[in-house]
């Protein structure tokens, strides 16, 4: 398969948003109990811990607290999945981001003052981080070092300036919902490293071309 078709990230990317525009939205601000039956088992519940079904790592990307978050988190999506087509990700860059994506939740059990999360902004973080990763390590030829330098940066700086370590739940005016900046905390983690770690295991170093005498 061609580096120019990265049929992987658009897999995940797929498997984000599929579901996620078929669920829609549930009222986040009342308890699980006045969901709609089908929805409370698929949304994350950090101060259970591991007392949780297992598919929850996966399904709490696909619902949302609100119109305007399920439009936002879409359109960051399509935008992303635009960026590993542009950029050429490699299919090891793919399988980066689906590893990322329950990581990412996993890593939400560290905040158990939370009794539900849903949403796929960290799991958008997480792609974020392994499109850096890979531009960084500069070892696919749609690599761009300098893109992934802005990209990690900004990452970094988003995510510091949330301080979700001090922060359980942030007012968003654009997502009409409160959002919890230590997902964007543990997805952009989760992103960076295995981006970082199968960027450099999968491929060589690329060879630079030699210049004409």
């Amino acid at each position: 398969m061609p580096h120019s078709l990265p049929w992987a990230w658009w897999a995940v990317a797929l498997a984000l948003g599929l579901p996620a525009s078929l669920l829609g939205w549930v009222p986040l601000d009342q308890p699980l109990t006045d969901w709609p039956t089908w929805a409370a088992p698929l949304a994350l519940q950090p101060d259970r811990g591991w007392q949780q079904p297992p598919w929850v790592y996966w399904s709490a990307a696909w619902l949302h607290g609100s119109a305007a978050h399920y439009l936002g988190n879409l359109i960051a999506l399509v935008a992303l999945a635009g960026l590993g087509q542009l950029g050429r990700m490699p299919p090891v860059a793919g399988l980066a981001w689906a590893l990322a994506w329950p990581l990412t939740h996993i890593g939400m059990l560290a905040e158990p003052e939370l009794n539900r999360y849903i949403g796929m902004s960290g799991v958008l973080h997480a792609g974020v981080g392994v499109l850096a990763a890979f531009h960084l390590a500069d070892r696919h030829p749609g690599a761009r070092p300098k893109l992934g330098t802005l990209l990690m940066g900004g990452l970094a700086l988003k995510v510091f300036m949330e301080n979700p370590w001090q922060t359980t739940l942030i007012a968003s005016a654009e997502s009409a919902i409160n959002v919890a900046p230590w997902a964007h905390f543990s997805g952009s983690l989760a992103g960076s490293a295995l981006g970082w770690l199968i960027a450099l295991m999968a491929q060589p170093p690329r060879q630079p071309q030699a210049s004409p005498d």
